[in-house]
């Protein structure tokens, strides 16, 4: 036992999140304009409704965290980890997992508190 209480949604959620992450850091958009940024945050938003059987909208609202996007467009993202070469699926899942949490724990707490729900 975690000493958490986690749901179904919460594990939903954390694979959402890094999916959209993996995304983002291996889109073919170079992302140097709001334009290209836009198109490929809609375009890891895409792959990641597909994955949960959502839409992109249902995707980025309610299962991928919003701090992803906001250190996308602010330059930061996993890239290092999402364009490595791994043995096998579970060690890249793995990578991908520690490198978004990392990810997420760099933001700025300003963004955090932000993004806090009352």
């Amino acid at each position: 036992m975690v000493g958490a209480e986690i749901t179904a949604k919460d594990f939903r959620t954390w694979h959402a999140t890094v999916l959209a992450a993996a995304a983002l850091a291996d889109s073919d958009e170079p992302g140097e304009t709001t334009a290209s940024r836009k198109r490929a945050v809609r375009g890891a938003m895409v792959e990641v409704a597909q994955y949960l059987g959502n839409t992109p909208t249902v995707a980025r609202s309610s299962y991928v965290d919003p701090l992803v996007i906001d250190l996308y467009e602010d330059g930061t993202t996993i890239a290092s980890a999402a364009r490595r070469s791994y043995p096998d699926p579970t060690t890249r899942q793995a990578a991908l997992e520690r490198a978004t949490l990392r990810m997420l724990r760099s933001a700025p707490e300003s963004w955090k508190r932000a993004r806090r729900v009352s």
